[in-house]
């Protein structure tokens, strides 16, 4: 069962790490047949004013759809309910077409007004790149249901391999076109932008091609369950799907939170730095660049790379049920992600000057804006990772609210944060509501779960990384009183040299304190529980509350296809050890109790 989450866990994680790098590694040869800096700028802003709202309005038009079918159809086929599946799988189709036909439909008629507000110079260019994302909206829904009905078998493969046919066969595209219109035909970089756009459809259009050849070779075996499947049910299809999309709310709004967040920025930076502080419209759209088209690419790669590793370590804990060992796993999670996302984070601010001129330009504002944006990613990080425990744990409800309290936050502290900080404020503003809702979060954790002594690897660990990183900070330093970087080969090089000594420093320390064994999992530790822990909690799953009266398989739980059956509570962290608490059955939206909350 642990080999099978592993591979499974392989597959996801590597398509979700690849796919990003790939997308981030085009822009290199991309802006530089895009022309002149003022160009380049323009063409960033403008592909990123279409790409936010584009991924809003996908995960919108998803829905939690495709993981929640995918839990669905695990349930169904541990039942040997295959043809119950297959009926399932077939009628979410239709939704899913329908949701992408709708969501186009929308963002078609909503591109003017999202070009409007955004803080480009041309609002009929931007329209017109906006509208070119739509078939790529239209087709994935459907496309990533098919992900969940494999995901759903238990066959994890297509996903991740399907997600790197989609961004490769994407790269391909936007290097293609770019060029021919380019360097061929000496064409207007608008016209090389509306294609870039368009690339997700055709990457879109690949990746479903390799799916279906995928289903094509799994045919028979597809065939041999459902003949050995029970009938199917007369289970009121409708009634089903609304409690899947009832039940995935939650997990859509806090998956969507950092783009929400960065749709935020775009909807006001133009708006408040433009009208209320009179700053030329090109010099908006430039630092709307620097802020957030270019570092974003950036840090969603850390971010990716850091939630990735960590998150492997939920399913492989989460079947603990004591009050220590639930502890256990909060804090086995924070201390492998505080190894991989101080480091990662930290050192590509130190770098912020080369990393932006390998891939943008080499301009101080924009290495200064990149340094900030990646330090701010560490809060991003850390947000995604404890919100994604507390859902884990049940905490639906309380999860909403908190993010509510955090976009609350956002839209209050943006204006005043833009005024007196320019460009920085926007990702001031975030890291200031993210990091207090997320300490919030955290605190709730360490009162109700972590126990006095579980965290303590985090201290070494936060120590090791500040004393290499200030050695690493103060190197960097000394070395630019005599030389800087000023082409992408020498910068490349430079960050080669200064990363690689210091992640060599870093896992050489790390094992010689004994904490690369125990961070990532080569040395035992003693988590059985005290022999006075008597309470028990309910299974923490990656993304639903387990019933009292079920029985749910691991292997389900491990390929994150989980039953989608809710109750009626949701549970309260137990604040005391003197009695065994009395299991409760959850559902994020009752109201909880607990002064906690």
């Amino acid at each position: 069962m642990k080999k099978k989450l592993l591979s499974g866990s392989f597959w996801m994680m590597m398509g979700s790490i690849l796919s990003r790098v790939l997308g981030i590694i085009y822009l290199i040869p991309w802006l530089m047949m895009m022309g002149s800096l003022e160009q380049r700028n323009a063409a960033q802003a403008i592909f990123n004013s279409a790409y936010t709202p584009y991924a809003l309005f996908l995960v919108l038009s998803q829905s939690g759809f495709p993981s929640s079918i995918a839990r669905q159809i695990a349930e169904y086929n541990s039942e040997n309910k295959f043809r119950n599946s297959l009926r399932v799988f077939k009628y979410g189709m239709i939704v899913m077409i329908g949701m992408g036909l709708i969501s186009g439909v929308i963002f078609w008629v909503a591109a003017p007004w999202i070009a409007a507000t955004s803080p480009v110079v041309s609002v009929q260019a931007t329209t017109v790149t906006i509208r070119c994302c739509v078939p790529a909206l239209v087709i994935l829904p459907p496309m990533s249901l098919i992900r969940g009905f494999f995901q759903g078998n238990q066959d994890m493969q297509p996903y991740g391999i399907s997600q790197l046919w989609e961004q490769l066969m994407r790269v391909i595209f936007i290097i293609a076109t770019t060029f021919v219109i380019m360097e061929v035909f000496h064409g207007s970089f608008l016209k090389a932008v509306n294609y870039s756009t368009f690339a997700a459809f055709v990457g879109a259009v690949f990746s479903l091609l390799y799916l279906t050849y995928h289903g094509f070779k799994k045919r028979n075996e597809y065939k041999e369950m459902y003949e050995q499947s029970l009938p199917a049910d007369n289970n009121h299809i409708p009634s089903i799907f609304k409690a899947i999309i009832h039940d995935a709310i939650p997990f859509v709004v806090i998956g969507s939170a950092i783009t929400i967040f960065q749709f935020v920025d775009q909807m006001t930076f133009k708006t408040i730095a433009v009208g209320m502080m009179d700053m030329p419209l090109k010099t908006a759209r430039d630092l709307f660049t620097y802020f957030s088209a270019n570092p974003n690419k950036i840090t969603a790669v850390v971010i990716s790379l850091t939630t990735a590793i960590s998150e492997t370590s939920l399913p492989l804990l989460a079947q603990k049920q004591s009050r220590k060992e639930t502890g256990t796993v909060l804090s086995q999670n924070i201390e492998l992600n505080l190894a991989c996302l101080i480091p990662a984070s930290i050192l590509l601010s130190i770098l912020a000057w080369e990393v932006n001129g390998i891939f943008f330009d080499f301009q101080k504002i924009g290495a200064q804006l990149m340094s900030f944006a990646l330090i701010n990613s560490i809060i991003l990080a850390l947000f995604m990772n404890f919100f994604t425990a507390v859902q884990s744990m049940g905490y639906q409800r309380y999860a909403i609210k908190k993010f509510g309290v955090g976009v609350i936050l956002k839209l209050a502290l943006q204006t005043p944060a833009i005024y007196f900080f320019g460009a920085f404020g926007p990702t001031l503003a975030t890291s200031i509501a993210f990091g207090l809702v997320t300490l919030d979060v955290y605190l709730m954790l360490r009162r109700n779960y972590i126990q006095k002594g579980q965290l303590h690897y985090a201290g070494k660990i936060l120590k090791i990384n500040v004393v290499l990183l200030t050695i690493t900070f103060v190197i960097n330093k000394l070395i630019k009183i005599f030389f800087v970087p000023e082409s992408k080969i020498t910068a490349f090089i430079y960050c080669a040299v200064l990363a690689g000594g210091f992640g060599l420093a870093y896992l050489a320390i790390l094992k010689k304190t004994g904490l690369l064994g125990v961070i990532f999992g080569t040395a035992e530790e003693n988590t059985s529980p005290a022999e006075d822990e008597d309470i028990l909690l309910e299974p923490a799953t990656d993304y639903e509350i387990q019933n009292d009266d079920q029985s749910v398989d691991q292997s389900i739980l491990t390929d994150s296809n989980h039953e989608s059956n809710s109750s009626s509570e949701e549970p309260i962290p137990p604040r005391k050890q003197t009695k065994p608490a009395k299991k409760k059955a959850s559902g994020w939206w009752n109201k909880p109790k607990g002064k906690h909350f």
